[in-house]
């Protein structure tokens, strides 16, 4: 058989080795390999609990792809790579079944003792992790640092009634974690019900706006927001819904909304929230492709992993 004739060919700058890109750390995951402290990234393809803007269960496709944007030198040392497990495959139309299989993803590879980062996804995929956590660490004191324009706690009847917005809910009704130990960053004004508000601070869930990240500081109110949760955790989770971002910066979100965080004070926070050695896991959600703009979300998506990785050294 003829081999295809590409018209472009000679014509495309070839790859410069010396200049490697972010995409090139992911490497495939080989059976048999211990992960044991390794860094591994799992795809969680559902959007199911979203009730508009549908398009997050492409984010993991998205987010990949946008590494090539980036080299894989922080400015100090190349990173290390990281362990790609691929997509998990979920039953996109059942919640119930697709939620059951991501607990256990998450249970079996906490319990390897990896250092998984998943993306998403809607954001209630979320509390299926944490009940993997749970389950595999049931003696665990856990902090949770979110980044988020929503508090995410909604009531619910059952798995088949969970949503995008039920997330937090369901971690905090786990053994392992308590409002104390919990801090949500980036709150957005107008987001949310006075209800669900009164709810958080009766469980004692720190709560920090977006006003209060402009008014002091982001790097600032991540410290005090550890210095919170951290006081008597042995472990620490962080949690990303990418629509914590202003519009302008991120308009491929589930739920776009302005009067969100800049891209500096993402990062910011990113960064120094993942510098605390305890962390044991994150999750970047709502990632929705459809409705990006030049891949403007999904780079910072991505800018945000490559802040994980980079603080974690």
């Amino acid at each position: 058989m003829d081999t295809p004739h590409d018209p472009l060919a000679g014509l495309r700058p070839a790859a410069d080795s010396r200049d490697p890109r972010a995409s090139s750390l992911l490497r495939p995951f080989e059976p048999g390999v211990p992960l044991r402290d390794r860094t591994v990234v799992l795809g969680l393809p559902y959007d199911g609990g979203i009730p508009s803007r549908p398009g997050a269960r492409f984010g993991p496709k998205a987010l990949r792809e946008a590494l090539s944007s980036y080299g894989s030198f922080d400015g100090q040392r190349e990173l290390a790579d990281i362990v790609d497990m691929g997509d998990l495959a979920l039953a996109s139309m059942n919640a119930s079944k697709a939620h059951a299989r991501i607990e256990e993803a998450s249970r079996n590879l906490f319990s390897t003792g990896a250092r998984p980062f998943f993306v998403g996804g809607d954001h209630g995929i979320t509390g299926s992790l944490l009940r993997g956590l749970a389950a595999a660490r049931p003696g665990l004191r856990l902090a949770l640092v979110t980044l988020d324009a929503h508090l995410d706690v909604r009531e619910y009847d059952d798995a088949a009634s969970l949503s995008s917005g039920t997330p937090f809910r369901r971690a905090l009704e786990t053994s392992i974690l308590t409002g104390s130990r919990t801090a949500m960053l980036g709150i957005r004004r107008f987001a949310n019900s006075r209800y669900y508000l009164s709810w958080v601070r009766e469980q004692g869930v720190h709560v920090y706006s977006v006003e209060d990240v402009a008014e002091r500081g982001a790097a600032a109110i991540a410290r005090e927001a550890l210095s919170q949760v951290m006081r008597d955790a042995d472990a620490l989770y962080l949690s990303v819904d990418i629509d914590a971002a202003d519009a302008a910066v991120a308009p491929g979100v589930s739920a776009v909304g302005v009067g969100g965080l800049s891209s500096r004070e993402m990062i910011d926070i990113i960064r120094t929230v993942s510098a605390d050695p305890r962390l044991i896991g994150a999750d970047l959600m709502e990632l929705s492709p459809p409705h990006d703009e030049n891949q403007r979300t999904a780079k910072l998506a991505a800018r945000l992993l490559l802040e994980v990785l980079s603080a974690r050294g």
